[in-house]
């Protein structure tokens, strides 16, 4: 592993954002840069390079990055790489999608295409995967440019520790059979935690169907007092948990939305002149004891149901 470490205070003030455009973009991607903080600025760039990855250690005030087609014309990189934001924050944008970073928080992004980034760079590291190897070990990776990663992604802790670990004075002279097998484990890791990614976004579509398909069921079946958060799993042909996380996607729990539901029917029917008594109502939008419904229905709309009907 060869390892090399570049700070601004080397150089006079004035040239010290320069000095840190010219490292950056020899080590990384050419492109374009300005700093957004007033004052001398202050950044260090640790380069190592581990098999087949390089890892860049990034520590640097609040400035700005933007590579576009001019850079992509004279520096043609077809390389993938791998932000990850041990401490400070950022905002990444390309191909469209817009990923704001925060402490713990990891973004793939793609050299061979325009993109614009801030960083606040308290302790940032930049890992340059090889697109071939990358795509061999998970062939949709492209597709997850741009998308956050966060801190609690399943996957993301071990990455973290990898990344980290390239920083470890004790690990600076390994073997080189050992630096081939070290890269080519973050690229396997790497290529895991995406798709753990690709199957929380898949479960998290699912989910919002299932949402949908739910609060129908609920409409349709309001006058059944059996029906529970095991009933509607039984019919969905999923476990009461799944039930459980697609409602709470919303903010809702599932007997919650049931109530919900069976109060709001109930007012629309007292409030239309379409019921001839409070017990009625209650029996066939599922609740089996008046005063319970009377007290929900009080607590939700301020008044007791059977002021509606007296109102018509």
């Amino acid at each position: 592993m060869n390892s090399l470490a570049y700070l601004t205070t080397d150089v006079a003030t004035a040239l010290r954002f320069d000095y840190w455009h010219d490292v950056v973009c020899r080590h990384c991607i050419p492109a374009a840069s300005r700093a957004m903080t007033p004052g001398p600025f202050e950044g260090r760039l640790d380069v190592c390079d581990v098999g087949a990855v390089s890892v860049n250690r990034m520590s640097a005030p609040l400035h700005y990055w933007s590579r576009d087609a001019h850079h992509l014309r004279r520096h043609p990189l077809d390389d993938l790489w791998l932000a990850f934001v041990q401490a400070g924050e950022g905002a990444f944008e390309q191909g469209g999608r817009q990923g704001r970073l925060r402490s713990g928080d990891m973004l793939l992004y793609d050299a061979g295409r325009p993109f614009e980034c801030t960083m606040d760079a308290r302790s940032v590291y930049l890992a340059r995967m090889p697109r071939r190897l990358l795509l061999q070990r998970f062939a949709k990776a492209e597709d997850f440019t741009a998308r956050v990663i966060a801190a609690d992604h399943p996957g993301a802790t071990p990455l973290h520790a990898m990344l980290r670990e390239t920083a470890n004075p004790a690990f600076a002279y390994p073997r080189a059979a050992a630096a081939e097998r070290f890269g080519g484990a973050l690229i396997d890791l790497l290529a895991v935690t995406l798709e753990l990614q690709q199957d929380a976004t898949g479960n998290a579509g699912a989910e919002l169907g299932l949402h949908a398909r739910m609060k129908a069921y609920i409409e349709r079946n309001l006058d059944d007092p059996a029906l529970s958060l095991e009933g509607l799993a039984q019919a969905h042909r999923v476990s009461a948990r799944t039930v459980t996380r697609a409602f709470a996607r919303h903010g809702e729990t599932a007997m919650g939305a049931v109530w919900q539901a069976r109060l709001a029917a109930s007012r629309d029917v007292l409030a239309g002149g379409r019921a001839r008594s409070v017990t009625d109502v209650a029996f066939q939008h599922g609740f089996s004891d008046l005063s319970h419904f009377s007290r929900v229905f009080r607590k939700a709309y301020g008044c007791a149901p059977h002021t509606l009907l007296k109102a018509r």
